[in-house]
């Protein structure tokens, strides 16, 4: 089972947040998306979820193939899974 690193950011700058977790792909896109919602409000949440928003979207990196990272769409608050070896 795949190993992955998890770690929040805002803006730029680490939140100090780095946590190894060992799952398949869907669970940590469940985590990224819990993680990343702390940060919303009750409407935006309805909204993120129904497509009207972004602050959800999980982007994958796939230059490898498989994807290796996964990241949340916010440009504040947002968090980053990396696959690790």
């Amino acid at each position: 089972m795949p190993k992955w690193l998890i770690e929040g950011f805002q803006g730029g700058d680490p939140t100090g947040l780095s946590l190894e977790v060992t799952g398949h792909e869907s669970r940590v896109i469940l985590l990224l998306e819990r993680l990343a919602a702390r940060h919303l409000t009750d409407n935006e949440i309805v909204d993120a979820t129904f497509g009207a928003r972004t602050d959800l979207e999980i982007h994958r990196d796939k230059r490898l193939g498989e994807p290796t990272m996964l990241m949340t769409a916010g440009s504040d608050h947002h968090y980053v899974a990396r696959m690790v070896r």
